[in-house]
């Protein structure tokens, strides 16, 4: 049995299926099947953050999601005779409706975007109670540790509930 006849078994039974995949990717592709598949937090995160791309007709290349709107970039990215890169147009979900984007359009406005995730983000990695946090690489996650250190930073910064309360008192 080939890994393309094994990666479409798993998929199908959570309603999935891959049409082809490149040889040289099965592997890869054995991997990501086999986090997604996980039935554990870490699978259903991983399915529920997969979820939006599988509503679209065409791949998602980029999603900006706001509290209020969302823009899905939809590809493949198609390069023009300058070598500029074009998606095939995007979608603007608001409270109001949607808005179908060109080509042209969708760079423009993911570049904005893109620009103002940038300041934001920038703003808050210089504020200086955050200069002693700054480390010059990404950090692997012991994720035993860290997510039990996560829990409990989540827990002392709400307040507690009859069932919160029970959880920290069973453990």
């Amino acid at each position: 049995m080939s890994i393309l006849s094994v990666i479409n078994a798993a998929l199908q039974k959570h309603g999935w299926l891959i049409a082809r995949l490149p040889s040289d990717e099965e592997a890869r592709a054995a991997q990501l099947v086999g986090l997604l598949v996980e039935d554990n937090a870490d699978g259903r995160a991983r399915r529920h953050t997969l979820q939006p791309w599988l509503w679209y007709e065409r791949p998602v290349r980029e999603r900006f999601e706001g509290q209020e709107c969302c823009l899905t970039v939809e590809g493949p990215i198609y390069r023009s005779r300058d070598g500029t890169g074009y998606p095939l147009g995007s979608q603007l979900r608001t409270e109001f409706g949607w808005l179908d984007l060109t080509p042209e359009e969708t760079n423009q406005l993911a570049d904005e975007v893109r620009s103002a995730i940038d300041l934001v983000l920038l703003r808050w990695f210089t504020r200086p109670d955050m200069v002693d946090r700054q480390l010059p690489s990404r950090q692997s996650r012991d994720r035993y540790y860290d997510d039990y250190v996560a829990r409990n930073l989540i827990l002392s910064a709400t307040p507690p509930t009859a069932r919160m309360e029970q959880d920290v008192h069973a453990n």
